[in-house]
């Protein structure tokens, strides 16, 4: 195993044992190298992940999923979009399904991308002027997303958001809040996942 899947493990257990970042044992994790990714499967409580918890899938038919064209239909689209996630699997003989939220994990520039639903981000996202005061409180360093019906939409409005800020500052965020959800953090390290989160919360 991979000792970067380890890293993925602790840092997994980390926010999804701490009531103040998961809902119900939600948020989702995920780990990537130049060829693969591998992503908290669908259903699995990330407080009690392990190694046989994650898909593992091909990164270069994540990518076809961002030019495919898909139905115009809403409800159709997205099962489309579930169909090309699960055809992505480099082992589906595990029956593991992977995170409707995997696309969002694929864009990132970074190893690392730990999604939560922390209280106190969700405050401040669920808030009246949630894009005012994220401005205020974070500036160029978090890049906000209003709501945005999640799915197969949230993923390319965010995809645009993430390539705007790439050409803007010459890097990717490592902080991506999206009103009434929750919040990304990524980075190349899980230290820095957990001092990123820090520093959000202080």
């Amino acid at each position: 195993m991979k000792p970067e899947i380890n890293d993925l493990i602790e840092i997994s257990r980390y926010y999804g044992q701490d009531k103040a970042y998961v809902i119900a044992g939600g948020g989702n994790t995920s780990y990537k190298d130049d060829r693969h990714l591998w992503i908290k499967a669908s259903g699995v409580n990330l407080g009690e992940i392990d190694e046989n918890s994650f898909c593992k899938l091909s990164r270069e038919k994540l990518n076809e999923i961002s030019t495919r064209q898909f139905s115009s239909d809403a409800a159709l689209r997205e099962e489309e979009v579930k169909q090309a996630l699960l055809n992505s699997r480099l082992n589906p003989e595990s029956g593991l399904r992977p995170s409707v939220e995997t696309s969002l994990h694929n864009l990132f520039g970074y190893s690392f991308v730990v999604h939560t639903h922390s209280t106190l981000v969700n405050g401040l996202m669920c808030s009246n002027n949630a894009e005012k005061d994220s401005r205020r409180i974070f500036g160029e360093e978090a890049l906000f997303v209003p709501y945005t019906d999640p799915g197969y939409i949230l993923f390319k409005t965010i995809e645009k958001k993430i390539l705007e800020y790439r050409q803007k500052f010459d890097c990717d965020p490592k902080i991506v809040l999206i009103q009434n959800h929750g919040i990304f953090v990524a980075a190349d390290s899980v230290d820095e996942i957990k001092d990123i989160y820090a520093a959000v919360e202080t």
